[in-house]
């Protein structure tokens, strides 16, 4: 920058005001752009992020405090879908329909069941003090026309360790982040 000096002394003073305030204003607009390069990641992540299809949010499933209420023995439950807990993230069991995955335990240490095509049935040891949940035994009536979510669904089961009756349904932790939700049938 070259300073004009003026044969004024107060010449000279306006020029370095006027020198100064383009200085200043230049370097709060630098401030201002990298501001925005370093906010305009964190902003964009705040957009709701499309979902693979099958998927939804865990805090779009309708909460009920009713359920919280329901014993583990002896309600007919549904399988709803499997959720990532650390992605809050919960995908939905398919095909869906009126009779599919679905579970019932007994007083006598029994449950039975469906799964997409099938019967299961088999023997659990459930503890209401500490929550555990594990499956003894487990069988099903034929492997015949086990696809889509059956495999996962019974393999989940039969990795159960934990339960746990929300208001969002009975939740089984078949892994430390991971669960199947329930809801009443």
């Amino acid at each position: 920058m070259f300073l004009i000096l003026s044969f004024y002394p107060d010449g000279v003073y306006i020029q370095n005001l006027i020198k100064m305030k383009k200085l200043v204003v230049f370097k709060s607009r630098w401030m201002v752009l990298v501001a925005m390069v370093f906010l305009l990641p964190i902003l964009g992540g705040c957009q709701d992020e499309e979902l693979p299809e099958g998927e939804i949010r865990l805090s779009e499933i309708q909460e009920n405090p009713d359920y919280e209420s329901l014993p583990l023995v002896g309600t007919q439950w549904k399988l709803i879908g499997f959720v990532d807990e650390g992605r809050e993230r919960l995908r939905l069991a398919e095909p869906t329909n009126e009779n599919s995955y679905t579970i019932t335990f007994l007083t006598n240490g029994e449950f039975s069941g469906t799964t997409y095509m099938n019967g299961m049935a088999g023997k659990y040891e459930a503890s209401e003090i500490d929550r555990s949940l594990k499956i003894l035994e487990f069988g099903l009536t034929s492997y015949a026309g086990e696809t889509y979510d059956s495999p996962m669904y019974t393999e989940s089961l039969k990795n159960s360790s934990n339960f746990h009756i929300s208001s969002k349904g009975l939740i089984i932790y078949y892994d430390v982040r991971n669960y199947l939700l329930f809801s009443p049938f």
